[in-house]
């Protein structure tokens, strides 16, 4: 499956289809990014093939961590039906934000952007959960 999603990566990469951003990216610290992302952006330069292959398995790490989060606070608000259901559509209205602003273009998506926008996201929820 890495295979596929890294083979997939490359291919979108490549016809243009996904954008890994400006190389002014590297530059910007952005909350709960790996280091082993920022060291494999560095290690890309303007290589865009390997700055979407460093963004393809930096999107994986954060989805996961983004996910995780969000069913933990769900589940934290199960007993509060108002709650619930507001974070579910705050979290739906965060997606097709995050996706409309990170579009360079009608077919081209910066995935750059896509990875420092949910990682964020995912910082802002990890620090809903209460424990």
């Amino acid at each position: 499956m890495k295979c596929k999603m890294t083979a997939m990566a490359t291919f979108l990469v490549s016809v243009g289809l996904i954008s890994t951003g400006s190389p002014a990216f590297e530059q910007v610290e952005t909350p709960g990014v790996s280091t082993t992302y920022m060291s494999c952006m560095a290690r890309a330069g303007a290589n865009t093939v390997q700055s979407g292959i460093c963004a393809q398995t930096e999107m994986a790490s954060q989805d996961a961590r983004l996910n995780k989060a969000y069913q933990q606070v769900m589940r934290q608000l199960a007993s509060e039906p108002a709650k619930h259901t507001a974070l579910r559509e705050e979290q739906r209205s965060w997606l097709k934000t995050r996706d409309y602003e990170c579009k360079v273009d009608q077919q081209t998506i910066s995935s750059t952007c896509i990875v420092a926008k949910t990682a964020i996201r995912a910082t802002e929820l990890e620090n809903q959960i209460q424990f």
